[in-house]
Formats: C-alpha cells, structure tokens, sequence
C-alpha cells in the first residue's frame, strides 16, 4: 500500500498521481468519522447521499458539517436505475466503499458487494453493521444499544450520556478495514459495532478512578489540573519539584479529606493558576495539565511520519 502522506505533492502532476478515493455512503456519526479518518491519512472522500439526505444534518448540524468537511458530494437514488448506474461509475475509480445499510439492502438494490467488486475486483467494500449474530442481524442498532449488549453501560455511566464510544470504537475498526483490505489487495468486510464496542470491555484498572493522590483532578487558583504520576519515579519527581519530599511514600494513599497529604496537595495545587502549574510541571517533566474546558479539535492524523 503507497505511502498516502510521505508522497512529494509536487510530483502529483509530474505522473498524474491520484490519492486513492473513498465512497462514503454512510450516515450519522460512525460511517463518516471511518471515512474523516482515512482523509486524514491521505484518501480523498466522495459523500453519496441518498435524496432523503442524513438525519444529523438537522439534529446536529455543526457535527454533520465537522464530519463532512473536505469531502465531495453527490446525491444517488439507488431505488432507480440511473442512480445505479452512476454509482458503478463511481465504484470503477475508487479504491473504497463504506456504507451502512442494514445487511442485504444493498444486495436488494442490485448493488451489493458482488456487482460491485465485479465492476472493480480490487476494490474494498466495508459493511458496518450492528451484530454477528442471525437473530439480531436484521435490527437496527445504535451506539447505546451496542454498549448495551457489550456491558458497558454500568461502567459509562454518565460518559455514555456525552460521548458516542461504541461509535468510536466502530469508526476505528472500519478504518482499519479499509486499510487491511487494500493491503490485500480488495475484499469484502462487514464490521459489527457491537463486537468493536467491546474493544473498550477490559477490567476497570486500579487507582486510575481518582481515588489516589498520585492520580486525580485538583483544583487550581482558577480552573483545574490533572496530574498522572502514576510510576513511582514520576511521583518522586512531582514530590521534589514541589519540595515535598515527605509524600513520597502516599502516592496510592487515599485521596479524601480525611489524608493530611492529600489536603496539603490540595493546597499545594490551590496557590496557583491552572497555567502556571502546566508551565512548572513542562519544566520539570512532571505528567500534568491544566484541564481545558473545550474538547480540542483533531486536525490532521495524530502522528508524524519520518
């Protein structure tokens, strides 16, 4: 598979190089995230709407705009034969297919994976999908109905409330569907978000609840911190660059107002900003940082290629 981002860019139009295409046929929230991920990493997308458009342009219009930043349009009726046609036009140029559609409905409009891959055999066609399983395989799904069927809603619990996990988790597996099948060179893959929920469904980790000293929000002058010494070495240094050679042995102790240590770190924290204390703990490698109050936007893929 080529190297999407090490390509010199200006070599594109010395050989006619392409990025290689993506059809997202895809809606609300799971389907274009896969395919915003694979932009990232180099691919051109194409949005192909049906004319009935995607719900979460009129529940969450700002989402459905982040999501579809950068990608190309066009509106298909798949219900009729123009709209078919066009789309195995479509499908001779692109390397993927993303669509979401219950299993079989596809296959019910006449292009289903094996029309589609006949008119271009290497390429890789990825099904999301709700479950595995016959008896649930023609119902619908969403993300909190697959937590659901993982376990996990106990264990999210607000978080759920927030933050589309089993979306996110399924948005992931896809991405790195498409990218093991052009490794394959093309292939049919159908993901369910109900088993990609349980990539999260590991035992709840010890002490990383908050309820140690070494490993909490604390509140600043204004606003808050986190701090993650969690490895003893990374306490020990917290507690020398904060002079306080004295906590070394609390860093599992309970952090609760009935621990002096834990009150004097609370106290320690209080005496300056958030921004202050980021700026300190930069200079002494310490693993804290102001708590922004804003989610921060992803923009490009979090890596750098050398």
């Amino acid at each position: 598979m080529a190297n999407l981002q090490g390509r010199n860019s200006d070599r594109f139009e010395e050989d006619n190089w392409m990025p290689p295409l993506v059809l997202d046929l895809t809606r609300l929230v799971p389907g274009p995230l896969a395919v915003q991920m694979l932009q990232r990493v180099g691919f051109r997308a194409m949005r192909v709407s049906a004319p009935g458009g995607d719900m979460l342009q009129q529940v969450a219009p700002e989402i459905y705009r982040a999501l579809q930043a950068g990608k190309e349009s066009r509106t298909l009726d798949l219900k009729n034969r123009e709209g078919r046609e066009q789309l195995l036009e479509l499908v001779k140029q692109a390397a993927v297919l993303i669509e979401s559609n219950l299993p079989g409905t596809m296959e019910r409009l006449g292009v289903g994976p094996e029309v589609l891959r006949a008119a271009q055999p290497k390429l890789v066609y990825v099904r999301m999908a709700g479950f595995r399983e016959e008896k649930w395989k023609q119902s619908p799904g969403h993300d909190l109905t697959y937590l659901a069927a993982a376990g996990l809603v106990g264990r999210l619990e607000p978080v759920w409330r927030n933050m589309q996990l089993a979306d996110l988790c399924g948005a992931f597996w896809t991405a790195m569907a498409a990218l093991d099948g052009l490794r394959r060179g093309g292939g049919f893959y159908e993901v369910y978000l109900g088993e990609a929920a349980q990539t999260v469904s590991l035992p709840s980790p010890p002490f990383l609840d908050g309820s140690a000293c070494c490993y909490g929000i604390y509140a600043a002058a204004d606003g808050q911190v986190a701090l993650a010494a969690l490895e003893p070495h990374l306490w020990q240094r917290f507690c020398s660059a904060a002079g306080r050679e004295n906590w070394a042995a609390a860093a599992m102790s309970p952090a609760n107002g009935e621990n002096p240590v834990y009150s004097e770190i609370c106290k320690f924290f209080a005496s300056r900003s958030a921004r202050e204390w980021e700026k300190w703990a930069g200079e002494n490698r310490i693993p804290l940082r102001a708590v922004k109050t804003e989610p921060q936007a992803l923009a490009g893929a979090p890596w750098k290629v050398s």
